[in-house]
């Protein structure tokens, strides 16, 4: 795992708790690296620590899923027991539960 693997995993298990969400970008910028979104995304496809380092919280700026290494159903599947509600692939209220 790279520094910035880790950075990011620990940045999120600690900033986004259940029942929010945060974009790739927004990550980016609490790890102080605002133009790594897509390293972000990266990371994430790799996380080897899910569902302890919570990546289904990471979703596009626009309030989409983006992807997810497993199923997406998976994705979906466990924001909903965090209570996140998803419609047609959009985080429902995204506004207002994003970090």
């Amino acid at each position: 795992m790279t520094e910035f693997q880790s950075l990011c995993y620990q940045t999120l298990k600690t900033k986004v708790p259940a029942g929010r969400v945060i974009t790739y970008a927004g990550l980016a910028k609490l790890i102080n690296h605002p133009k790594a979104h897509r390293a972000v995304g990266s990371a994430m496809n790799k996380n080897p620590f899910a569902p302890e380092v919570p990546c289904h919280r990471v979703v596009k700026s626009n309030g989409e899923l983006g992807g997810f290494a497993y199923d997406i159903s998976i994705k979906i599947k466990r924001l909903q027991e965090e209570g996140v509600l998803v419609k047609e692939g959009k985080i429902v209220n995204f506004e207002n539960i994003c970090v």
